[in-house]
């Protein structure tokens, strides 16, 4: 079977897209996604989290900068695959990551979902009556984690 240049585009295109210039996340049930400038959360208290507004690049990478840093002193996202461990940013003004970390490969799916390397795996700690959780790549199985969607919703003019 032969397929054509552009039924190959648009078969990858409906499995993702390119995510917008700057971006934030929604979470189900419409919580805005948040940061403490380390890790993303849903529920949080916006007195000590503030809208994690985000930034992509066409590799997949996706940077953060808060509110109270410097224009230079931007964050990049990474995961750790086939691991549960928190999404997490490196230091302002570092690339630093835990050995296995990846930080290019985040993208959008034809739902509107983050994803990264096309798979929507995100969770969250599914248990305790604590209304902040805070949000984890989902790479191996583990009971304690009930998934997460996150939408992906374009931020004009930030």
């Amino acid at each position: 079977m032969k397929f054509s240049i552009a039924t190959v585009a648009a078969l990858a295109s409906a499995v993702s897209a390119s995510l917008p210039a700057a971006f934030t996340l929604v979470a189900d049930g419409g919580k805005t996604v948040l940061t403490d400038g380390q890790n993303l959360w849903i529920g949080a208290n916006t007195t000590t989290h503030e809208i994690a507004i985000l930034r992509s690049s066409n590799t997949g990478d996706v940077s953060f900068t808060s509110k109270d840093e410097t224009p230079t002193g931007f964050q990049s996202l990474y995961m750790i695959p086939n691991e549960v461990e928190p999404l997490a940013f490196t230091r302002p003004h570092s690339g630093a990551m835990p050995q296995g970390a990846n930080m290019t490969g985040f993208g959008v799916n034809n739902k509107g979902y983050f994803t990264h390397g096309g798979k929507a795996y995100f969770a969250v700690d599914g248990y305790g009556s604590n209304p902040a959780k805070e949000i984890y790549w989902y790479g191996s199985h583990n009971a304690e984690y009930m998934a997460a969607n996150l939408y992906v919703k374009e931020c004009k003019g930030c």
